[in-house]
């Protein structure tokens, strides 16, 4: 019973922690135009052009989130023991804390040092992963390492490309995120091997499917809905943008082929 009353203190702190991340993320989103988006370059009133639209959708998605952990906290006497002094210290200490705090700095790490100097893809895949082992694995060790994958190419790309001019330069950093995300991904199946446990299907699939989200959600913003998207001189999305204007949409309009 001890044990269930700490789990539901932690929960309720780590609910707030959400919350607070989820509205300022959100405020920052704000600032972006959604009535009045840019697609292509042309000013457009379709709210789906925006560049707003992902992050909405993503801290809106972590609000509800945290707010359901705090209704369920709250319910199940999380709340009132909460409060008290020493229930915070030990949600301080506990690793509860320490996986949001991680979770935090990659969300920082992803926002402001991947987003806009990395290719999307690879710098979300990366991100992916991380989130994906360090929080599906009960471990700190895993956390400590998911957080280390993404903190060493999103301070590099900061310190070597930190003025807009640097963004869309030589390929270096979206080099070492790819290089992190394959490394982050050999010693996510090694560490588990070595914990003499055997990876699930979802962790099985995990980097496929950290790679193909962020392709399928790029690709749809791109040339679905025409929004611009972050870096468009990355590693892979140049290619994929090269190979839909030369092949594959001739080939769609009829003029290719046939």
């Amino acid at each position: 019973m001890q044990d269930k009353t700490r789990l539901r203190q932690q929960d309720f702190w780590t609910a707030l922690v959400l919350i607070a991340v989820s509205i300022f993320f959100l405020y920052k989103t704000s600032e972006i135009p959604f009535f009045r988006a840019n697609a292509a370059g042309v000013e457009s009133g379709q709210w789906y052009n925006s560049a707003a639209l992902v992050p909405y959708g993503i801290f809106a998605a972590i609000l509800l989130l945290g707010l359901s952990l705090l209704l369920t906290a709250i319910r199940q006497g999380g709340a009132p023991n909460a409060l008290q002094v020493q229930a915070v210290r030990d949600w301080m200490t506990s690793s509860s804390a320490g996986r949001m705090g991680a979770v935090a700095l990659i969300l920082l790490c992803y926002i402001f040092g991947l987003v806009p100097r990395v290719d999307f893809i690879i710098g979300s895949a990366l991100v992916i992963l991380a989130l994906t082992f360090g929080f599906h694995i009960q471990r700190p060790r895993a956390t400590f390492i998911a957080l280390v994958a993404v903190l060493i190419p999103s301070i590099y790309a900061l310190l070597v490309h930190f003025p807009q001019s640097e963004w869309n330069t030589p390929h270096d950093d979206d080099w070492l995120a790819l290089a992190a995300f394959f490394a982050l991904s050999i010693t996510m199946f090694s560490d588990i091997r070595m914990a003499g446990e055997k990876p699930d299907g979802f962790l099985k699939a995990a980097p496929l499917v950290a790679l193909l989200v962020p392709a399928f959600l790029i690709v749809a913003m791109a040339f679905g809905f025409r929004q611009n998207v972050p870096n468009r001189t990355g590693l892979f999305f140049k290619q994929i943008e090269y190979q839909y204007y030369v092949n594959v949409r001739p080939w769609l309009s009829g003029k290719k082929g046939g």
